[in-house]
Parts: C-alpha cells; sequence; structure tokens
C-alpha cells in the first residue's frame, strides 16, 4: 500500500444520488488508517446553475474521512500551492490547475 501520510492529494467523494453535488477535497494527508484519512486543506462543491458553478472553502480545515465515502485519491505535486488553486472550464469539465504536472478534474456541470 502507498504511504500517504504527508502528501498533497486531492480526494473525491462517491455520490449516492444524481441530484447530490459533486464535491472534493485538496489538502496534505496528516494521517491515513485503514479506515478514516484526515486531510488538511480546502473543499470544493460543483453546482449547477449557479454564475460560479465551483465553490471554493476561504479558510484551510481539517477533515477525518471515512475510507468508504471516498471515490478516488489523486496524488499532486508535493508543492501543491493551497493557497493559490486555479480553476479551469474546458467543454464541459472544471479542473483544478496543476503546475508541471496534468490538471486533475473537480468534475462536470
Amino acid at each position: 500500500m502507498i504511504q500517504l501520510t504527508g502528501k498533497m492529494v486531492k480526494i473525491r467523494f462517491k455520490k449516492y444520488f444524481e441530484e447530490q453535488r459533486l464535491w472534493v477535497f485538496v489538502g496534505k494527508v496528516l494521517d491515513f488508517t485503514e479506515n478514516w484519512i484526515m486531510v488538511e486543506g480546502k473543499g470544493l462543491i460543483v453546482s449547477k446553475g449557479k454564475i460560479t458553478p465551483v465553490d471554493m472553502d476561504e479558510q484551510v480545515r481539517t477533515l477525518i474521512i471515512p475510507r468508504d465515502n471516498i471515490s478516488h485519491i489523486r496524488l499532486l505535486p508535493d508543492d501543491f500551492d493551497l493557497s493559490n488553486i486555479e480553476i479551469e472550464e474546458i467543454g464541459i469539465r472544471y479542473f483544478i490547475r496543476v503546475k508541471n504536472a496534468p490538471h486533475t478534474s473537480i468534475g462536470e456541470i
């Protein structure tokens, strides 16, 4: 198993019904166990029909996330800057720009 503690990640949460908004969390893993992951970072929610479809936390916060609620985890470069997250729209999808790596998808509207 990959050691994630200390790594920068993007976590996409599972959607359990069609109307549920898409939620991702970007941050640094503080602890990682068989049942949960503790991450310090910012959450982003994609909402259809809004003028600004991607809402982002203004402040960094810490979450303890049950692993059963995680759809997938993407590793980001260690120098990813949480204070300067840039969102890019390509077609119907939204991405977080990642310096010197492929951009990471937030979701589509």
